[in-house]
């Protein structure tokens, strides 16, 4: 059951005043917790603190209330004699009074009739109010699926994109209206203000036609940055003519009923982010009528560094014979899924193609996949096959 922080007292003690500098601990953040880091320079700053209990609160929600207090407190606004605010639902004995007021007079909460300052912070809000307190501007838009243009928070949410404050969930969706916990709060305000604590590279989406959906990279050395896009770009362009192609067969299509049923759509996964590689799997789906419709995937892996693009090849030491290694984990047919496969005469395996770019990578190793009806029936779907990098004497 979530708290109910209404009590001035613990509010007060949630979001307290004065740089502490000292170590904390809290019992429900461990090492390993996401947003260890950020709520431990919070609390050591004396802008977030815990329960008595000796508690973050990590999954509680934060209202308007305790957001503008602790804006308040990040940017050392002048809690004493602000000016006054005429809200009519937060009197002037209200604990966060003054913190509402300086928030407002800083221009990170718009003035008005109503604060609402018991409701709890949506993502929404929670962008709006991070781009205007840390000035971000970015005039390039970011598209999480479920933020369109028109949306109202849509310039600040690509913001905080933008600057590597977030880069949304991995279904490409923002999430705009769910509610903002204590621990999420401070990790965000944490990166506005620090930029140290940003993502040093993020992978953020972009809509190049509904439904077609493709990575844009930031955060790398620019001109690799520009190598990595351009090919990116260049996919999302052969997609959505694809894509125009296929609704161009739907207008010819006699059938209307099968014409309603024409789809097309992509979106993509990321399988590895670091200093080694930028591996990134473009997944798609059409339908032109029949039984079913058909997936495709497409990877592309990058060296960050430079930007290029990586052959199969340049993932080994020269002299390593990759090529055997990989052909008899796939000739033993059981794919990363558990499927086992029977090769026979209309589906056999007989060695994949040095040149192949049907690959991808992540920390567990070296991923060959196959397209639907390649090497096995409809249902066996798309086989992949993980090779580990022990198996190939890489250390990664």
């Amino acid at each position: 059951m979530r708290r109910i922080m209404a009590a001035a007292g613990l509010a007060a003690l949630l979001f307290a005043a004065g740089p502490v500098q000292a170590e904390v601990s809290f019992s429900d953040v461990s090492n390993e917790f996401w947003g260890v880091e950020e709520i431990h320079f919070l609390a050591e700053q004396g802008v977030m603190l815990g329960y008595q209990d000796g508690a973050f609160g990590i999954g509680d929600d934060v209202t308007r209330a305790q957001a503008a207090v602790t804006l308040a407190r990040m940017h050392g606004l002048d809690m004493e004699q602000p000016q006054p605010v005429s809200f009519t639902d937060v009197a002037e004995t209200n604990y966060a009074y003054s913190g509402i007021a300086a928030a407002v007079e800083a221009g990170f909460f718009a003035d008005g009739t109503e604060f609402r300052p018991n409701d709890t912070l949506t993502r929404a809000e929670m962008a709006i109010i991070l781009a205007r307190s840390s000035q971000l501007n970015s005039s390039q838009p970011v598209d999480f699926r479920d933020v369109s243009s028109g949306h109202w928070a849509y310039e600040s949410i690509s913001k905080l994109a933008e600057h590597r404050l977030t880069t949304g969930y991995h279904d490409l969706t923002f999430r705009p209206g769910e509610h903002v916990t204590r621990a999420e709060f401070a990790v965000f305000l944490t990166r506005a203000t620090e930029e140290s604590f940003r993502e040093e590279v993020a992978v953020l989406p972009q809509r190049a036609a509904e439904n077609v959906y493709f990575p844009r990279v930031i955060g790398l050395d620019q001109a690799a940055q520009g190598r990595v896009n351009q090919i990116l770009a260049e996919h999302a362009g052969r997609s959505v003519e694809a894509r125009e192609e296929l609704f161009a067969r739907a207008e010819a299509e006699e059938d209307p009923m099968i014409a309603e049923r024409y789809a097309f759509g992509e979106s993509y996964r990321i399988e590895q982010k670091d200093a080694d590689y930028l591996s990134l799997v473009f997944e798609g789906y059409h339908y032109t009528g029949g039984a079913h419709g058909g997936s495709w995937q497409a990877a592309y892996t990058f060296d960050p560094a430079s930007g290029e693009l990586l052959a199969l090849k340049n993932l080994f030491p020269e002299g390593t014979d990759y090529l055997s290694i990989i052909n008899e984990t796939v000739s033993q047919g059981v794919t990363d899924a558990g499927f086992q496969l029977e090769f026979n005469d209309v589906f056999d395996f007989h060695g994949i193609d040095p040149a192949t770019k049907q690959f991808y990578v992540s920390d567990q190793g070296v991923t060959i996949y196959f397209s639907e009806y390649e090497i096995a029936p409809y249902a066996a779907g798309m086989p992949s096959f993980t090779i580990a990098w022990e198996q190939f004497s890489v250390n990664k």
